[in-house]
C-alpha cells in the first residue's frame, strides 16, 4: 500500500493506493465500499481517501480511473458530505484545475453529477 498526500488538492490530503498483495481493514472496507472511499468527519483527525489501485490488473481501467476516483473521494472530503453529485462536482474542478480533462471527463460521464 502506498500513502501519499494528493496532488490534486496541494498536498492536503492523504490518499492510500491499496496495490496487489495488500491487507488490512482499509483493504477489507473495499468489499462494502467499492472503487474507493474517503474517511473523514468530527471524530477523524485526520481524513483520508483510500483508492483500489488493483483495478489497474483489468484492462478496461487506466490511471485516469484511477485520477477520476480519488477525485470524488476528495471531493467527499472537502466538502465533508455522502452526497455522490457534490462529491463529482467538487472531483471534476479539481481535475480540471489540473489539467486532468481526461479523468473529469470519465466522472462527468458517470452521470451523477
Amino acid at each position: 500500500m502506498q500513502v501519499f498526500l494528493s496532488d490534486l488538492d496541494d498536498n492536503k490530503t492523504l490518499v492510500l493506493h491499496v496495490e496487489r498483495g495488500d491487507c488490512g481493514p482499509a483493504v477489507d472496507l473495499l468489499e462494502t465500499r467499492g472503487y474507493g472511499y474517503a474517511v473523514f468527519g468530527d471524530d477523524v483527525d485526520v481524513p483520508f481517501a483510500v483508492v483500489d489501485y488493483r483495478l489497474l490488473d483489468q484492462p478496461e481501467f487506466t490511471k485516469d480511473h484511477m485520477l477520476a476516483i480519488e477525485a470524488h473521494e476528495l471531493g467527499h472530503i472537502h466538502e465533508e458530505s455522502e452526497d455522490e453529485p457534490t462529491a463529482d462536482r467538487i472531483g471534476i474542478t479539481l481535475l480540471e484545475k489540473a489539467g486532468l480533462m481526461g479523468a473529469a471527463e470519465l466522472l462527468r460521464n458517470r452521470g451523477i453529477a
